[in-house]
């Protein structure tokens, strides 16, 4: 408050009373509420004003100050006019009377610790209306917020951007303080040291701080009692070196930073919680523009972008490669950005000399404290090809059980070497895990975490391949199991080998189980494929083909589908194994002629039928014939796929392949259904559907269903037809199978179009057709061609098949 302390206001030419009632009145205050907020007697106050008291006590003229809310000028004004009157002849004022005087001190000025804050600060919109709310002014009782992230990602920066917009609402100061609870020695600071000088930054003299920390804290408590300070506790090492340095007072707030969660202060004191991430893209060019101007990085957008990518969007390597630019400015971003990738996997190109922001000394920091268990799986975190992982992945990694994996991962969570993407799966940064990889490359001889299988003298590297093989082992094996629930014959799967000592494999449980897994894990599944190419695991890969590529197909990724199968088709050139050989260039028979690749599908099936004989493998002779056939369907060759098909059941019931028996009877329906056969295309269907009912194949049902229903159509029977379609898409439809569920939707409404029910067709074509254009699928033109106008607005609201 400084109403009525310009200068020339005459203020040093009063006498104290005077200074003292002009005060309190403009604080509207009375002489007995003056004396209670300033904890003293009102009848000291009484003699104050009246100038009675010869030689005021320092104490007692500080406490009066801080009531008042006097500023520093005002303080230094009150401290001169009382020197000024004082004689040596004192008289104790009331409240300590038989106390020796003090003499007279000045009332020391409001604490302002702050550092400097960040400039330029950029986003972070979130967690400064979260600071807002947690620290707000009319909550009522101390207010603490804990602000928590990894390493580097600008905990600081945001404590310090708030601390110093909000400083109004702490007109008694701001104490601050780096805990180094994550310092270069670990050398944190005592709670007992950190008390000490907060107290003296509140005025206290040090011969009245007392040795025991209880005592300190006490009088810490006190001293803030009926203050509006706020204290920032930086870089705190757990919440048990916090809660010494926390005030009592209902007007004070704390912001404390740290790499740990302090879950402690969130139970036990009710602390908010403010959990920062990585920057956003638009964050992180703010920061960049701010650094290096806005004109700098629009005129190198692809440069900036790459920039980022290198830093992984944390605000530390930001901050750094952005040093390096405006310490180069010649330097050409692009340059900048290439330097970044080519250095960016040791973090060569984000040291600094300063151990403050080099980034490999902080995350160092921040690893230094875990204990060894908890290093070692952070180690093998690097093994793991991304871009996240589930407990059940990570016991695998580590070759544990669940619960103690959980145990684990849980400390390098609380740690924020990990985060929790989805609830159940944890990830790390870019730059974290390439941390990861140098510390273990360089942990040659520490052992691990006592991963089964190996040794625990064995070497770092050893422990690395290990858990490499265990993590291919386990998204192999469920990758597996995922695809026998998704009602895939297992007679069409390559199996895996026995697994690796210490795998914990997953087995959905159901369809939508393995749905759901296969779902999640889709981005996993590709990296694991690209490891395993990449460490010459070529076996394994293409065993991992064989099981993932019936979701893929099934779920209209056609792109991902063929790049798989060409990846798969490499892997079994090198095994040598024909089999597998003969396996992929069957897998590439119906992708590349849906493409229009009909040569190159021929091409495909001639080498699979040729390795196939090779091997004397009945199954895969067959599993080629009814591929080509099937090829053959989609070039309009009919006649020609009849005879492949046909040719298909020999090998088929030599091999005992039952369950293929019903595909092949099925084309064989389809076939003769197209060439106008329908007696025998009936028969063949109808046989189809016998083995697929009494094996329980729901997958195969679907479209056999699908292939009566098109014979009933062709024989005029709409009502029967309508009726297989009906069930073929409940069955298509409650698998998952998108493409299928669309093409028995096509057909559907065909039949509908021609039993006269056209509104009912067109809404079963729309249908069918937001299917493809979803999928990307070339045959959505077909079904186009059948609305009129190209109409593709909703239906009026109309069943699509008769109850």
């Amino acid at each position: 408050m400084s109403v009525g302390t310009a200068e020339g206001s005459g203020e040093a030419g009063r006498s104290l009373g005077t200074l003292l009632r002009a005060w309190r009145d403009r604080a509207l205050l009375t002489q007995e509420q003056l004396a209670d907020r300033a904890g003293v007697n009102a009848r000291t106050i009484r003699r104050l004003e009246g100038d009675l008291v010869e030689r005021p006590r320092a104490a007692s003229l500080r406490l009066l100050a801080d009531a008042l809310g006097l500023d520093p000028r005002e303080q230094d004004v009150l401290t001169a006019v009382a020197r000024s009157q004082a004689v040596p002849a004192a008289e104790p004022d009331e409240r300590d009377g038989d106390e020796p005087p003090e003499a007279i001190a000045p009332v020391p000025p409001r604490p302002r610790q702050l550092p400097v804050g960040v400039a330029g600060f950029a986003g972070r919109t979130g967690a400064l209306e979260e600071l807002d709310r947690h620290l707000d002014a009319g909550a009522g009782g101390t207010r603490i917020c804990v602000v928590t992230g990894t390493a580097g990602v600008g905990k600081t920066s945001l404590a310090l951007h708030w601390a110093h917009r909000a400083r109004g609402r702490f007109e008694d100061g701001e104490l601050y303080l780096n805990l180094q609870g994550f310092g270069p020695a670990g050398d944190a600071v005592d709670p007992r040291e950190a008390l000490g000088a907060f107290l003296e930054a509140m005025g206290v003299p040090p011969r009245r701080i007392p040795e025991e920390l209880a005592a300190r804290a006490a009088l810490y408590r006190t001293t803030l009692a009926d203050k509006r300070v706020l204290v920032v506790l930086d870089n705190a090492r757990d919440a048990e070196q916090v809660r010494w340095l926390l005030p009592g007072g209902p007007d004070c707030g704390v912001i404390v930073t740290s790499r740990r969660s302090l879950s402690g202060l969130i139970t036990a004191e009710g602390a908010g919680l403010v959990t920062l991430d990585l920057l956003s893209r638009t964050e992180s060019r703010d920061v960049l523009a701010h650094r290096l101007g806005r004109d700098r990085i629009e005129a190198a957008p692809a440069a900036t972008d790459a920039i980022i990518d290198a830093c992984a969007r944390l605000p530390l390597a930001l901050a750094i490669a952005a040093g390096r630019a405006v310490t180069s400015p010649v330097l050409p971003l692009d340059a900048l950005a290439a330097d970044l990738r080519r250095d960016g996997g040791d973090l060569g190109g984000l040291s600094t000399g300063d151990p403050a922001t080099s980034l490999r000394l902080v995350l160092a920091r921040s690893y230094d404290v875990l204990p060894g268990d908890v290093a070692g799986l952070f180690r093998l975190l690097a093994v793991h090809p991304g871009p996240d992982l589930t407990v059940a992945a990570a016991a695998s990694l580590a070759g544990v059980d669940e619960a103690r994996v959980s145990r684990l991962l849980a400390a390098l969570l609380d740690a924020h070497l990990i985060t929790e993407v989805t609830h159940g799966r944890y990830a790390c940064h870019d730059l974290l895990r390439a941390f990861a990889l140098e510390l273990a490359d360089g942990a040659a001889g520490t052992g691990g975490i006592g991963a089964a299988g190996v040794a625990g003298g064995a070497g770092e590297a050893a422990l690395r391949r290990a858990a490499a093989d265990r993590v291919l082992d386990h998204y192999l094996h469920t990758a597996y199991e995922a695809a026998l629930r998704l009602h895939v014959p297992a007679e069409w799967l390559l199996p895996p080998g026995p697994p690796a000592p210490g795998v914990r494999a997953e087995s959905p449980a159901g369809h939508r189980q393995a749905l759901a897994w296969f779902q999640a894990e889709h981005a996993v599944l590709a990296a694991v494929l690209r490891q395993a190419m990449a460490d010459g695991r070529h076996a394994q890969a293409v065993r991992l083909v064989s099981a993932l590529q019936f979701w893929l197909m099934r779920r209209g990724h056609r792109q991902e589908h063929l790049d798989c199968l060409r990846v798969a088709l490499e892997a079994a050139a090198r095994t040598g194994d024909q089999r597998a050989r003969a396996a992929t260039h069957r897998w590439l028979i119906p992708v590349t002629a849906e493409r229009g690749e009909s040569d190159q599908a021929y091409t495909h099936f001639r080498r699979a039928l040729a390795y196939a004989r090779e091997a004397g493998d009945l199954a895969e002779e067959a599993f080629s014939l009814f591929d080509i056939g099937l090829a053959c369907v989609h070039g309009g060759r009919m006649e020609e796929a009849l005879g492949h098909a046909r040719a298909a059941l020999e090998p088929l019931r030599a091999a005992r392949l039952t369950a293929t028996e019903a595909y092949v009877l099925n084309l064989i329906a389809w076939c003769r259904c197209a060439l106008g056969d329908h007696e025998r295309a009936l028969q063949a269907g109808e046989k189809a559907l016998a083995i697929a009912t009494e094996r329980g194949d729901a997958s195969v049902r679907g479209h056999i269903l699908d292939t009566l229903g098109m014979i009933r159509h062709h024989r005029g029977e709409h009502d029967d037809a309508i009726a297989h379609f009906r069930r073929a898409l409940a069955s298509c439809g409650a698998l998952g199978h998108r493409y299928d569920e669309a093409e028995i939707l096509l057909h559907l409404g065909d039949t509908l179009q021609a039993a006269g029910r056209t509104g009912q067709a067109a809404h079963t074509w729309r249908r069918s057709l937001a299917i493809l254009v979803e999928l990307g699928h070339p045959a959505a033109g077909d079904v186009r061609a059948r609305l009129p106008d190209h109409d593709l607005s909703p239906a009026t609201p109309e069943p699509a098949f008769p109850e």
